[in-house]
């Protein structure tokens, strides 16, 4: 079965291509930026802003206490996002609340920018259902962008092409967790919300969560009581190697799912929206890759059902 987070070569290639597009617009800007000038949206991104400045780069959404997607920014929020010669975000319409109060060449982004009309539609629910109707066929799909290594390396060589700033280590500790994903074994995972689809985007954890599951969650919809029951028949019957959980952001059928998976011995990863406070993001990523590694390299795949 074809893993849905694996893209074939030629996408692979093309949304490379995309991005390289993308980021070398962001990376003509003058190289006399520095930390003091840059903000954040959220404390990941500030992570790795900082990772590659050297200097301490504040962030408007932090701590782990908050939902970034529905974040209300304050008027001060808004100022200090105008007032920074540059503006480190998400994209998409994860953080569009904050940064499209920016002009978009200040802003060194994931994936692709809403517009400001774009980002009041979405913000306001006007989103068409069909948004999603179909699976992700490129990493600028997944909102959850600071999970896939490649976009947090994108983001790291931006910052340093438009600073002067050094991302080797960035590099260096990204290169070792691709490398670490890419040597796992063919595994099946499910997910409660589609947090990790970055992460295990062209890697053998093959994501077999029930479709209609995962429309509902890209969507940010409660998932019916038919996803749900075809969810917990996948564990139920010892189809998955590992769960992912969010515990920041739950629907109704995340308990019983974390309950089930428990019950049945399926380990269960957390894997938060944002670290845990006063923890840095690579410090974590690293954390979750390794508790990911250990799981798959224990787990029986002659018991799965295809």
């Amino acid at each position: 079965m074809r893993n849905r987070f694996h893209p074939s070569p030629l996408a692979a290639i093309a949304a490379t291509a995309l991005a390289g597009s993308v980021l070398a617009g962001c990376s003509s800007e003058s190289n006399d930026a520095s930390g003091s000038d840059m903000i954040a949206t959220t404390n990941v991104w500030a992570d790795v802003a900082s990772a590659v400045t050297g200097e301490d780069v504040d962030a408007i959404i932090t701590g782990d206490a908050v939902d970034p997607h529905h974040y209300e920014p304050s008027a001060k929020d808004l100022s200090r996002i105008k007032g920074a010669d540059t503006v480190v975000a998400n994209g998409g319409a994860y953080d569009a609340a904050l940064y499209t109060a920016a002009e978009q060449d200040r802003i060194i982004y994931a994936i692709p920018l809403l517009d400001e009309h774009e980002a009041h539609d979405h913000e306001h629910g006007h989103e068409h259902a069909h948004d999603h109707a179909h699976m992700p066929d490129s990493l600028d799909e997944l909102e959850h962008a600071w999970f896939a290594p490649e976009k947090v390396l994108q983001v790291a060589e931006d910052i340093a092409d438009r600073t002067g700033g050094d991302a080797s280590d960035v590099k260096q500790r990204i290169g070792d967790i691709q490398s670490k994903l890419n040597a796992v074994p063919h595994v099946h995972i499910g997910m409660t919300e589609t947090i990790a689809a970055g992460l295990v985007w062209g890697t053998e954890l093959h994501d077999i969560t029930p479709e209609e599951y995962v429309k509902a969650s890209l969507n940010h919809q409660e998932p019916s009581a038919s996803a749900v029951a075809a969810f917990l028949e996948q564990i139920e019957r010892g189809e998955l190697d590992m769960l992912f959980v969010n515990p920041q952001s739950t629907n109704s059928a995340t308990q019983r799912l974390a309950d089930a998976a428990k019950a049945h011995n399926v380990p269960v990863v957390e894997i938060r929206e944002t670290p845990p406070a006063g923890q840095n993001f690579l410090d974590y990523f690293e954390e979750i890759v390794g508790q990911i590694t250990g799981i798959a390299a224990h787990a029986e795949p002659t018991g799965h059902h295809h």
